[in-house]
């Protein structure tokens, strides 16, 4: 039986964008186009999808997932094994998480007493370490995951980048982003606005509101950046990070990081700030 792509983003949750996105970088290709130019997806097109949203949600940036699915020993049957495995752990995980909270409850309703470094079982997360123990850099630069949005139910994610790069002018469809300064000098232009923020200093940057910042004074610098809802956000980071021996803006043309973006959740509007300098130094 063949589905339209309409149809197959209803079953999916994944958005006809998206889809229209994998297409055109040959992650998922359709079993063949209509007459009128419409998509048509069959069963091993859709158990290639279930294979990506797999690897998406155990934190595989999309193209990590093109070269795994790509092999010429992949089997989907071996990698759902492993899929479960690793969900299962991530099961435990979150049992444990359960707990605390129910021990927290009780606490907190007079019950059995609680001690301080107990309300932190199953999600604390050491200075200079990621959430899941993963280095995601960008740029080189480390963007370590404070707060999942597996933690949250999707409801938010938090990130504390260290360096001194800034990333291009955009906007996000339906999230909401906060940004609070921990080290260094943050330029930071929300639409029209132009600040200057420091150590303590925090700004919040409304959806569907482009807005662009860089560390300044040519010094590194250190923020934490709040997204809510979650939304793409970690998997977004994670694809930024697997460009390592070329950079992104190289690797892709401005077509592809538009799509990179809208695959996402967000708008790319212009480049970073003061890229002309940085292309004339070059």
């Amino acid at each position: 039986m063949a589905y339209t792509v309409k149809e197959v983003a209803g079953m999916s949750g994944i958005s006809v964008r998206t889809l229209h996105f994998y297409d055109e970088t040959g992650l998922l290709k359709p079993a063949s186009h209509g007459t009128n130019g419409y998509r048509y997806y069959e069963e091993a097109q859709l158990l290639t999808l279930q294979q990506i949203l797999f690897y998406r949600e155990l934190g595989f940036g999309l193209k990590q997932i093109k070269e795994v699915l790509s092999r010429p020993e992949f089997e989907s049957a071996d990698a759902l094994e492993s899929h479960r495995k690793i969900l299962q752990k991530n099961v435990a995980r979150t049992r444990r998480l359960i707990d605390t909270i129910d021990r927290t409850l009780e606490h907190l309703k007079g019950g059995t007493a609680m001690q301080s470094e107990e309300m932190f079982a199953g999600f604390n997360v050491a200075a200079g370490e990621d959430r899941f123990g993963e280095q995601v850099l960008l740029g080189g630069e480390p963007n370590d995951c404070k707060v999942s949005s597996r933690d949250t139910g999707g409801a938010m994610c938090i990130f504390e980048f260290t360096g001194s790069g800034g990333g291009p002018r955009h906007l996000h469809h339906d999230q909401d982003e906060w940004i609070y300064v921990l080290a260094g000098e943050v330029e930071l232009h929300i639409g029209e606005q132009q600040l200057r923020l420091g150590p303590g200093e925090s700004a919040f940057l409304p959806r569907e509101v482009p807005h662009v910042w860089v560390f300044v004074s040519g010094r590194p610098g250190r923020i934490l950046n709040v997204y809510q809802p979650a939304g793409a956000m970690e998997e977004f980071f994670r694809e930024l990070g697997t460009y390592v021996e070329t950079p992104v803006h190289e690797a892709l043309s401005i077509d592809g990081l538009r799509q990179l973006f809208a695959s996402h959740g967000m708008k790319l509007v212009g480049p970073p700030l003061y890229w002309d300098e940085y292309l004339a130094g070059r």
